[in-house]
């Protein structure tokens, strides 16, 4: 640890271990290093860590450090690895971890929400539900199953069911604002608007926009709909085999299975690298005196674990009518880039699927595939079922380390170093095509493997999530990192496709291309949080 550590006024430092209890509190300098890790090529160093267990302590926290003119980051569960995970923009201040206030207040079977606080994850959500007996799915993010459902859901993070719009299925939210009150967003009378959880406009202005990737205020309860369990669900692999000049026309193709709701979830369109991340440990030996992969190499590396140049799988939802209905436009639609197969069988609780997973791996080695692809077949078909899994954050290892741990996955803790970016795209293939070859001439440029997922956002967008793997013990390597993420970030925005997140790198600049909204934004700022107490920085308001 090499930075500065500012340590609190010892009043303040008193304060909030009587408010918290000194459990609560980390403020040693390793202590907080410890437990505000990052995975970008960027540190900053809180002066201290705080856990309250309870809104009261929120807002006491809160009013505590207006007293001593401290900025407060808040923070859920802080897992959003590669995008900042519990690191503030700037140095000192207290950090705030919501991840002890973990209540499931409600769940209503009937209308299909769940009243959660911040520390929930999508693991323990995913975990009542199914012990309670419920009839009901949370759709959960692909990253780990210890991320906050409504941390995600406010930092609009994206999942794979029906449901995969996180932030859209947020209604009605308590929010502690910078004087220390309680808001309720909801448009109706405070403390009994029995439609808060239901109907998201409420009656004036629609005010819970304004705490998504916010500063505006603390977040510590909401409203989340959930999904009632379909009737018949399968699962759809595939795999792109047709010529790369036909990746646009595929593009327009998925487009239209999606706008005429033959295809419901969310899939992400997986290049060789992406997925090769999760089936395999980067292959060192193969570099022969490179930085990244030559063409040659990576198709070599590919081949020998039955990679496709494109990969995906989807959801299949419905009555067995709709679902019959699916299934004959994905076979008919992809049929023609393609194999498509149709293995969520393997996900029953019965003899076929028994027979199903038994015969896997045979089939697997038939079709050229190495035995990992076996292993991540599960996992990968129960996040179609709003089961979260730790096996998809695992790829953040494959670089720099030798093995991926099967437990206990940290990779923020475990000095991996990651970055994403996801520029927002019109689902059309010029767009899309575009946009991947100018990502393609960045990474080149700047010398890492391309790390493309085309993901889908709605029949109308996509995200075009793309991904360093760096060593983040090596000084030359963090910089060559965080190079490549500020010309990608600025690219993207330059041709008018802003990134659907920030990360803690671009943060106070995310709204500089747009003047007058930076300027709005300010005002409001201002207006309710006048002494830049909560988070200052966040998402292009001012700093301090």
């Amino acid at each position: 640890m090499d930075r500065l550590h500012r340590p609190l006024p010892r009043s303040l430092l008193d304060q909030l271990q009587e408010i918290v209890g000194p459990d609560g509190v980390v403020a040693d300098a390793e202590g907080v290093e410890r437990q505000t890790r990052t995975c970008l090529p960027f540190d900053t160093l809180a002066s201290a860590a705080v856990y309250p267990r309870s809104v009261q302590e929120v807002q006491a926290v809160v009013r505590a450090a207006a007293v001593a003119d401290v900025p407060v980051w808040p923070v859920s569960t802080g897992k959003n690895f590669g995008y900042g995970e519990r690191t503030a923009v700037y140095d000192a201040g207290i950090t705030m971890v919501l991840e002890r206030m973990n209540r499931i207040l409600h769940v209503d079977e009937k209308l299909a929400y769940a009243v959660i606080e911040p520390g929930v994850t999508y693991r323990q959500l995913n975990d009542h539900l199914k012990q309670t007996g419920s009839r009901l799915w949370a759709d959960t993010a692909g990253s780990t199953q210890y991320a906050s459902v409504l941390g995600n859901a406010l930092d609009k993070g994206r999942g794979l069911t029906p449901m995969a719009d996180h932030f859209g299925a947020l209604c009605g939210m308590d929010v502690v604002l910078a004087d220390g009150s309680v808001l309720e967003t909801g448009g109706g009378p405070a403390g009994r608007n029995e439609v808060r959880h239901t109907y998201k406009w409420g009656v004036g202005p629609v005010l819970d926009g304004l705490f998504a990737q916010s500063n505006l205020g603390i977040v510590v309860r909401a409203g989340i709909w959930l999904m009632p369990a379909p009737e018949v669900f399968d699962f759809a692999a595939f795999e792109y085999k047709a010529s790369p000049d036909r990746l646009g026309a595929f593009i327009d193709d998925l487009r239209e299975l999606v706008m005429c709701r033959a295809l419901r979830s969310h899939p992400h369109l997986a290049n060789d690298f992406a997925m090769m991340c999760i089936l395999a440990q980067y292959p060192h030996e193969m570099l022969d005196g490179r930085k990244h992969l030559s063409d040659e190499a990576a198709a070599r590396w590919r081949q020998q674990h039955g990679v496709a140049r494109w990969t995906f799988g989807c959801g299949v939802y419905g009555s067995k009518d709709e679902v019959r209905y699916q299934k004959r436009m994905i076979r008919r639609v992809l049929g023609r880039y393609g194999m498509v197969q149709f293995i969520g069988a393997a996900v029953r609780d019965d003899w076929y699927g028994a027979l199903v997973r038994r015969l896997a791996p045979p089939i697997n080695r038939l079709l050229g595939k190495s035995p990992e692809f076996t292993d991540v077949m599960l996992p990968a078909i129960n996040l179609f079922r709003g089961i979260p899994t730790d096996e998809f954050v695992r790829q953040a290892y494959f670089k720099s380390h030798k093995s991926k741990p099967k437990t206990d996955v940290d990779p923020a803790r475990d000095g991996c170093g990651l970055v994403w970016i996801g520029p927002v795209v019109p689902f059309e293939s010029g767009h899309v095509m575009k946009v991947l070859a100018l990502t393609k001439t960045i990474f080149d440029r700047h010398e890492f493997d391309f790390f493309v997922e085309v993901c889908v956002e709605s029949a109308r967008s996509v995200i075009v999530l793309v991904g360093v793997f760096y060593d983040r013990h090596d000084p030359t390597d963090a910089a060559r990192a965080r190079a490549w993420y500020d010309e990608a970030r600025e690219t993207y925005v330059e041709h008018g496709y802003p990134p659907y997140r920030a990360t803690v790198m671009s943060m106070t600049g995310a709204m500089d291309a747009n003047p007058p909204a930076k300027a709005l934004l300010a005002t409001l700022k201002h207006a309710v949080d006048p002494r830049n107490l909560i988070a200052p920085g966040r998402y292009g308001t001012p700093a301090r």
